[in-house]
C-alpha cells in the first residue's frame, strides 16, 4: 500500500499539476455548460406554457391586457386581442435586417391611435424587398380593427434610429419619446386583415428545441473527461510501476571466508 501511494508520486509534479488543474478546468466549462442549456430549456418550456395558454385563449379587448402606464405582462405575450383604432401614417417605422423565411425585406410599424387617444404599436406586416428603404404601401384609412398578438417590449443597445423612422427593436420607450401620444407597454402583430403587399407575420412554434439534448452532450463530454484522465493516471503509474518489477531478482550475499575463484564459478553448471 505505501509502494502504491510512491508510485502516485508523479502527480504533484509541475507537469501533472499543469495537466490536473487543464483537466478540471475543461470539466468544469463541460458541467456549465450543460447546466446553460438546462436553464435555456427551461425558459423555452416556460415560454411554450405561455404560447399555449395564449392560444387557448379567446380574444379580448387590448385595453385589458395592456395600457401605457403600467408594465406589461409577459404571461401575455402572444395573446390574441382585439384592437379598433385609426393608423398614423405620418409615425411609420421600418423594423430592418429581420427577414422572413429567407426573404430580405422590413416589417412596417405602424402607430394604431385608439379612441382614448393612446396608441399600440402594430406590425402590419412584412415587405419583401431588396432595398434598404423601400417604399412601402400606406396603411387602411380611417377605423380599423384588427385581430392581432401581443408582444413585449424588446430590450437592445441598438434599437436603431425612431427619430428617423428605421428601427433594429421594437424597444417601446424608446419609440414612445418620438411619438406625440401615450403608447401601450405591449405592441402587436396583426393577425387579419392585412394588406395585400404584405405577408402577415406567422405565429410562434412552441418546439421543445434542441437545448436538453446539448445538455445532455455536456455531461457526456464531462463525464468522458474524468474517465479518459483517471485512465492517463492509471496508465502512467503502471508504466512506473512495470521497470521495479521487471528488474533482475537480487544475488545472495557473498562469503566473506570463501574462495574468490570458488565465488566467481558458484552457481554454474559443469559441462558434460
Amino acid at each position: 500500500m505505501v509502494y502504491g501511494r510512491f508510485v502516485y508520486r508523479f502527480m504533484v509534479t509541475r507537469r501533472w499539476l499543469i495537466r490536473i488543474l487543464a483537466g478540471l478546468l475543461l470539466v468544469a466549462v463541460c458541467v456549465r455548460l450543460g447546466l446553460w442549456q438546462l436553464d435555456r430549456n427551461e425558459h423555452r418550456s416556460e415560454r411554450n406554457e405561455v404560447i399555449h395558454s395564449s392560444a387557448d385563449a379567446e380574444p379580448v379587448p387590448v385595453e385589458t391586457l395592456s395600457s401605457p402606464g403600467a408594465e406589461f405582462d409577459a404571461d401575455h405575450e402572444w395573446r390574441h386581442v382585439e384592437v379598433r383604432g385609426t393608423y398614423d401614417a405620418n409615425h411609420e417605422f421600418l423594423l430592418r435586417l429581420r427577414p422572413l423565411d429567407g426573404q430580405r425585406g422590413v416589417h412596417v410599424i405602424t402607430p394604431l391611435v385608439l379612441s382614448s387617444g393612446e396608441a399600440i404599436l402594430v406590425d402590419r406586416g412584412f415587405f419583401t424587398s431588396n432595398e434598404n428603404i423601400p417604399e412601402v404601401p400606406p396603411p387602411q384609412e380611417g377605423d380599423v380593427e384588427l385581430l392581432a398578438r401581443l408582444r413585449s417590449t424588446e430590450d437592445s443597445r441598438e434599437a436603431g434610429d425612431p427619430a428617423g423612422g428605421l428601427l433594429r427593436a421594437v424597444n417601446v420607450a424608446e419609440i414612445a419619446e418620438v411619438l406625440p401620444y401615450p403608447v401601450h407597454q405591449a405592441w402587436a402583430e396583426a393577425i387579419e386583415p392585412v394588406e395585400d403587399d404584405l405577408i402577415a407575420i406567422p405565429g410562434p412554434t412552441a418546439d421543445a428545441g434542441p437545448h436538453l439534448s446539448y445538455a445532455i452532450q455536456w455531461f457526456i463530454f464531462a463525464v468522458i473527461g474524468i474517465t479518459g484522465f483517471v485512465l492517463l493516471i492509471r496508465t502512467e503509474a503502471r508504466a512506473r510501476r512495470e521497470p521495479d518489477a521487471a528488474g533482475a531478482a537480487p544475488e545472495a550475499p557473498a562469503d566473506p571466508g570463501a574462495d574468490p575463484s570458488q565465488q566467481q564459478t558458484a552457481g554454474r553448471t559443469p559441462a558434460l
